[in-house]
């Protein structure tokens, strides 16, 4: 499982991390890499305006993340990203696309349907009965969708 730091090239490099997830666009991808290492995995989470993921694009993101797609007792500081600027995101980048925010069960095909190629969830696990039963329920919905749109594309 690779360990990707917050926001914070120096301690990514310090603890050598597999790489960084930046809330900015302050810093390209190469220029973290320059530090932690070229092999570095770089992602930048993206709001609903369509440049930002353009803008992550250009600076070279392995991946992209939009925060928060529903409302979330653990995400306060992202706006509301619409589903639809997922849908929209996979048809202009070739890079990952991840989803967060306010993450069920119950509502997770409804993001893995618009395109996202996977979810981060911590509300949803954490505050689940039994976490691990709750994992793997996630586990088995994203694999059942990635599985479905291979199989649709070939």
């Amino acid at each position: 499982m690779p360990l990707i730091v917050h926001n914070d090239v120096n301690l990514a490099t310090r603890i050598n991390a597999d790489g960084v997830h930046f809330d900015d666009y302050h810093t390209s991808a190469d220029e973290a890499r320059k530090s932690i290492g070229q092999d570095a995995v770089v992602g930048y989470t993206c709001g609903g305006n369509p440049e930002t993921v353009r803008k992550a694009e250009r600076l070279g993101a392995d991946y992209i993340s939009f925060c928060a797609v529903f409302p979330s007792p653990s995400v306060s500081e992202c706006e509301i990203v619409p589903l639809e600027s997922i849908r929209q995101a996979k048809q202009v980048i070739p890079a990952p696309i991840f989803a967060s925010g306010g993450i069920t069960v119950e509502n997770a095909h409804l993001v893995m349907e618009a395109g996202a190629d996977g979810l981060a969830v911590a509300s949803s696990i954490l505050k689940a009965e039994d976490p691990e039963a709750q994992a793997r329920a996630f586990r088995q919905r994203i694999d059942r969708y990635l599985t479905e749109r291979t199989d649709r594309t070939g």
